[in-house]
């Protein structure tokens, strides 16, 4: 939610460039951190049955988070800083513009991530209280591919910002998964 604002501030240039990138490289190096973390916790939250679905997921959580902490930090803590010194330009090989080297890391890094939703969601098909949690968790995972053609054809862009509503859909259910008091079989 607070790269959803951050960027909406960026897009209406409320926070001047390079500036706003700060702010929304941030948000997104924590979110992959917690992320990763709410994946495992599902993982050990779910019966051994659909654990091969959070294994899968797991996999696709920690490349999500390696592909895009090398972007966000390497932004953070040297593209930014010299962007704002003027000791570089946007056309600097590790610059994070349209179509860069650093773009398309990020791209597969949130492909990697929506890939992960997916098989997050097998493991709640059809379990009794969980359709919300199940078809938001679906919906941020059918945006896969359309996270990989938007770098290839920029009108993506557009269908793959459903990602700002999906992603905070799923992990507010996901929360709710974890508030439910669980019931004991009583044997």
């Amino acid at each position: 939610v607070t790269y959803s604002v951050m960027q909406l501030l960026a897009v209406f240039r409320i926070i001047p460039h390079p500036r706003e990138l700060f702010w929304l490289f941030l948000p997104s190096l924590l979110l992959s951190y917690s992320f990763l973390i709410t994946i495992i916790c599902i993982h050990f939250s779910v019966p051994a049955g659909v654990k091969i679905h959070t294994a899968i997921a797991g996999a696709f959580a920690v490349l999500y988070s390696a592909f895009v902490s090398i972007v966000y930090f390497t932004q953070l803590a040297v593209i930014i800083p010299q962007l704002m010194q003027n000791k570089i330009d946007e056309t600097h090989v590790l610059a994070f513009t349209e179509r860069s080297f650093m773009v398309a890391v990020d791209c597969i890094g949130y492909a990697a991530m929506n890939a992960a939703t997916l098989f997050t969601a097998f493991a709640f098909k059809g379990v009794s209280g969980k359709k919300w949690l199940y078809r938001s968790l679906l919906l941020n995972g059918l945006q896969t591919p359309v996270v990989i053609l938007a770098f290839f054809f920029p009108a993506f862009m557009y269908i793959g910002s459903l990602w700002m509503l999906s992603l905070p859909a799923a992990m507010i259910n996901v929360a709710k998964h974890f508030l439910t008091p669980k019931t004991k079989n009583k044997q």
